[in-house]
């Protein structure tokens, strides 16, 4: 499937669910507040504008319009967040209305006390849905850093430690703020990093402040370099475009790559499989078989999928891609559809895998039930190991 039909799936499969709660929105306000004739009219353009907003801000940039888009962007994923939370909330009020109403009548009773008129509910629902957005927010701005240690037999002769900060997700693009990236850059800062790695989705989207903020991640001084590999994002968008950001930031892009640290460390990494490029299972198979066994090998893969058992030859694997569903209640389908949505796991008996909750995020800029992360690694040659 060629780039233009592949983008045109995704946006019908987008605007259908996304059409279809806007739907369930233009059905309950209508009912809620008796809108008829051209105040309908107008209700439903209004939401047919803010349903659109976020391809008419891709539309917009492809046209040269920046500032236009950038507002738009804004508009259109504010708005998704705001929407997301409402029918999150709304849905199981409306179930609890249903049943008391069929209780009511199988049993003869009147428990009106006990419901909420339709403006309270629309009144109650959207005041819920701007706290939740207000919080989200916050805890989207606030970084946490997370560490582990890992113990290993393969670690050069007189090094005691490697200490690796591991970033997935980061999503620089229009939503990203003046400002956004400080916390960030201060935790890594603060981390003291030997080598600094990004998961894919290190951009997504158009960036106004593209050299900016280049020049702030490669001035984080890392001794043994930074390294990264491609997510879906990158190839959603500009993928040359993404690289040539991703390089101006002063990491290494790994494309079924290798990079030989010294004598006993190597990092390799893969494309994300969107890109069709050839880099991704063969590539990967291909480069793991070239490996040493007494070289202890990071393989940076964006999304946390593995391979068969007999070809991990690899003793860490680093993946974002889930963001451990970012807003809830998607948390619970990140569970469902992951093997590994997020933390540490123990996959062999000298393999591990970290999938990051992701350090940014996509679409709204919030977060709800799953804070993101930056990670800091600690490859120590001591005899304990705590993997928390």
């Amino acid at each position: 499937m060629g780039d233009l039909s592949r983008w045109a799936v995704l946006i019908a499969v987008f605007l259908c669910i996304y059409g279809a709660l806007h739907l369930y929105l233009l059905i309950k306000l209508r009912r809620s507040f008796y809108v008829e004739g051209w105040s309908y009219i107008l209700l439903l353009l209004v939401l047919l504008f803010l349903m659109s907003a976020p391809v008419q801000a891709r539309l917009m940039h492809h046209q040269g319009y920046e500032l236009s888009a950038l507002l738009m962007y804004w508009i259109g994923f504010l708005w998704m967040g705001n929407l997301l939370l409402f029918t999150c909330i709304s849905i199981p009020i409306d179930l609890y209305h249903l049943t008391m109403a069929t209780l009511q009548q199988l049993l003869n009773a009147d428990w009106t006390h006990l419901m909420l008129a339709r403006r309270q509910n629309v009144f109650l629902t959207a005041m819920l849905a701007g706290a939740l957005m207000i919080y989200g927010a916050v805890a989207a701005y606030r970084v946490p850093l997370h560490h582990f240690t890992l113990t290993t037999a393969k670690l050069p002769h007189g090094m005691e430690r490697l200490r690796i900060v591991h970033l997935a997700d980061l999503h620089l693009g229009p939503m990203t703020y003046p400002g956004r990236l400080g916390p960030v850059l201060t935790a890594v800062r603060t981390a003291q990093p030997d080598l600094l790695v990004s998961t894919g989705d290190l951009v997504d989207g158009p960036l106004w402040n593209a050299h900016a903020l280049a020049g702030q991640l490669k001035a984080l001084p890392t001794p043994m370099g930074k390294f990264a590999v491609t997510g879906n994002f990158e190839f959603h968008n500009d993928i040359e475009g993404a690289l040539q950001f991703t390089q101006s930031a002063g990491f290494v892009a790994l494309r079924g790559t290798a990079v030989a640290l010294n004598d006993t460390l190597v990092v390799a990494g893969v494309d994300d499989p969107a890109g069709n490029s050839g880099h991704g299972q063969m590539a990967e198979a291909r480069l793991l078989s070239e490996l040493r066994d007494n070289q202890f090998a990071i393989l940076l893969k964006h999304r946390p999928a593995l391979g068969s058992s007999e070809g991990r030859r690899f003793d860490l694997q680093l993946s974002g891609h889930t963001h451990a569903g970012q807003i809830f209640p998607f948390t619970l389908l990140a569970r469902w559809f992951s093997a590994h949505p997020a933390g540490v796991h123990r996959i062999g008996p000298q393999h591990h895998l970290h999938v990051s909750r992701g350090t940014g995020t996509w679409g709204p800029p919030i977060r709800i039930g799953a804070a993101p992360e930056i990670t800091i690694i600690d490859l120590t040659a001591t005899t304990t190991e705590t993997v928390p």
